[in-house]
């Protein structure tokens, strides 16, 4: 049995034995055809490689032959991801990538969803690598979007493409490819950080603007109501020309309820009265001067009143908002938000309308009782870690003659001036008006 089995392992070995020379390895022209076979199947999958040719070289031909790559590479031939060459035989241009950094960039692609650290590396790419190499992540994003643009990590690679990359190409490319999915990333999140980002790129290019434009402007009143969008439309206001965006104000005025009670409604209320004329914006302000309580006690309602204060011309409305502060103005005062509309107010009053005001702030106030006595609006204003702003700029805006009669009042009433000085705000409030009036 052992004989036979050493019989068969001879006639084995036998068999790889032969008179004639081994067959040798496959050329180097066999190789570069079946790599650039691989390479066409898994880079190029939905472009003619022709096209991608004419954007990728320049006359030049590239040759994976391992030889003529240390040679070129030598001579400073290499660019990016490949070797470049004159071939005169062939009229037709190749643009073929090194294999290895291909499938590096796309296992970066794959692996970019939920992944920061990946999408810093792509940015760095973009920012800093060669053209070939920016190329290669731009063919590959457009195969995933518009889902990598609503990624948390992924909307930045895409937003550096637009920011960073030299090429306005791919840009374009870019911008094509997502351009009938405008209001569907407007709506997202993640993918309202691009829009925004296509917003500033589009600064200055007409046709990119109208082509953004084109595809929200049916769309806006769905936007407006959503709180990802409101940002893209801000962003807009911010950007582009006014009379591009002149088809919003009416859309704004029946949604105004609604946009008076939101952070960024508020803030697009605030920008279309800050650029456009009066006769633009007349109902917007009598709207808003309808809504001042709700809207002066909000983070950015309160700047739409101080904007219809500081710069709308004299009209009823603009008194009626005044006259509307001053009847509330303790209320508004202690209030973080509506204390900014308050000394806005204070800024459009003459000197008798100051006076009044005065005569009110030294009245002593029987419903308020902080204190172990019935104090003054102005000491319990002035005390105040809000109101005491308010304060400050009524004796900033007020003459020194009453500004005189404020400090002779408290010098009278001692329990007073002492009660001012209870707290780091009166005390401040103590040394301005003093300073006042030694001045």
């Amino acid at each position: 049995m052992k004989q036979i089995k050493k019989r068969n392992l001879i006639r084995r070995n036998n068999k790889n034995k032969s008179n004639e020379g081994q067959s040798s390895p496959h050329s180097n022209q066999s190789l570069n055809d079946q790599k650039f076979k691989y390479i066409k199947e898994l880079w190029l999958q939905e472009s003619p490689i022709q096209e991608i040719n004419k954007q990728v070289l320049s006359q030049r031909v590239i040759s994976i032959n391992e030889e003529q790559y240390f040679k070129d590479l030598q001579s400073d031939n290499v660019i990016g991801m490949g070797v470049y060459h004159s071939n005169e035989a062939s009229p037709q241009m190749y643009f073929e990538p090194d294999i290895e950094t291909d499938i590096y960039i796309s296992s970066l692609i794959d692996s970019l969803w939920g992944n920061q650290i990946v999408s810093r590396k792509l940015q760095k790419l973009i920012e800093s690598g060669t053209p070939e190499q920016q190329l290669l992540i731009v063919q590959k994003l457009e195969r995933i979007s518009p889902q990598i643009q609503k990624d948390v990590f992924g909307n930045y690679v895409v937003q550096k493409i637009f920011d960073s990359c030299g090429d306005v190409k791919l840009k374009t490319r870019m911008f094509n490819k997502l351009k009938t999915h405008f209001y569907d990333l407007s709506k997202n999140p993640f993918g309202c950080r691009v829009m925004q980002k296509l917003i500033e790129y589009s600064q200055g290019k007409e046709d990119i603007q109208n082509s953004i434009l084109s595809q929200l402007v049916q769309n806006m009143r769905s936007l407006i109501y959503d709180s990802n969008g409101n940002y893209v439309i801000f962003k807009m206001l911010e950007s582009y020309d006014k009379s591009k965006m002149e088809f919003l104000i009416p859309i704004v005025e029946e949604s105004f309820h609604y946009m008076a009670q939101q952070i960024y409604g508020c803030k697009i209320i605030h920008k279309i009265i800050q650029q456009y004329p009066p006769n633009f914006i007349a109902n917007l302000v009598k709207q808003s001067i309808a809504n001042y309580s709700g809207l002066s006690q909000t983070e950015f309602g309160n700047y739409i009143l101080q904007h219809i204060l500081q710069f709308w011309i004299p009209s009823p409305e603009k008194t009626r908002l005044i006259q509307l502060v001053i009847q509330q103005f303790y209320q508004l005062s202690i209030n973080k938000y509506a204390s900014n509309t308050v000394e806005r107010a204070l800024e459009t009053l003459s000197k008798s309308e100051l006076i009044t005001v005065l005569n009110w702030l030294l009245f002593r106030n029987q419903t308020q009782q902080q204190f172990s006595y019935v104090a003054t609006n102005f000491v319990q204003l002035a005390n105040h870690q809000f109101a005491n702003y308010v304060i400050k700029k009524f004796l900033i805006l007020i003459d020194q003659q009453m500004q005189q009669s404020i400090l002779n009042y408290l010098i009278k009433n001692q329990q007073e001036y002492q009660a001012l000085k209870t707290t780091l705000h009166g005390q401040r409030i103590c040394s301005l008006l003093e300073k006042q009036v030694k001045c």
